[in-house]
């Protein structure tokens, strides 16, 4: 009698590119594993340091590029946001260390007007998002959150401006990975 298996791994693009940009930049001794319970709830992902057995784990937010308007470039400088909607409790309730909204940065070079879109991660520990968030977000529509999180790469600056203009920066890219690899 045969057994017939279903597909139960799904791979997310936002958690793929995530996965890479962290196995990237952390230190060697640190893998980067993913469930293979693709249903799994509010764990994306897992860093575990192999010589020393320490784990993190993560969720992965991710957001489309937007094309920043002109005013946002006025008031904000170069780079581009990404929007971030769900239910409070994704917050409230959350079990992962740590949250990774990754922003796909819409960016000019400097020959012939080039264009390109460039990952960027605001890696931020759970504990500090419920504190920000219980502080500085409004409920939108069904108890929702929202977060509009911009990305300055030139100046490695990021903040949410949605409802309360919070810094981020401290979060974002290398020092973002850095905090969880000193923590590892």
């Amino acid at each position: 009698m045969g057994v017939s298996y279903k597909n139960f791994w799904s791979l997310n693009t936002d958690e793929a590119v995530v996965a890479g940009i962290l196995r990237n930049k952390t230190k060697k001794e640190i893998e980067v594993l993913m469930p293979l319970n693709a249903q799994m709830k509010g764990i994306d992902l897992y860093l575990i340091n192999t010589k020393t057995k320490k784990v993190a784990t993560i969720q992965v937010k991710g957001s489309r590029a937007y094309e920043p308007q002109v005013r946002e470039i006025r008031e904000y400088g170069h780079g581009s946001a990404g929007w971030f909607f769900f239910k409070e409790d994704v917050v409230k309730k959350a079990t992962a260390d740590y949250f990774a909204f990754l922003i796909y940065v819409i960016e000019e070079s400097k020959d012939a007007g080039r264009r390109s879109i460039s990952p960027h991660m605001v890696l931020i520990p759970t504990k500090d998002l419920k504190n920000i968030s219980s502080k500085n977000k409004k409920s939108h529509g069904d108890k929702m959150f929202s977060y509009m999180i911009w990305v300055n790469p030139k100046t490695k600056k990021s903040f949410d401006f949605r409802d309360k203009k919070i810094d981020l920066s401290k979060y974002l890219d290398d020092r973002g990975i850095n905090s969880i690899s000193k923590k590892l």
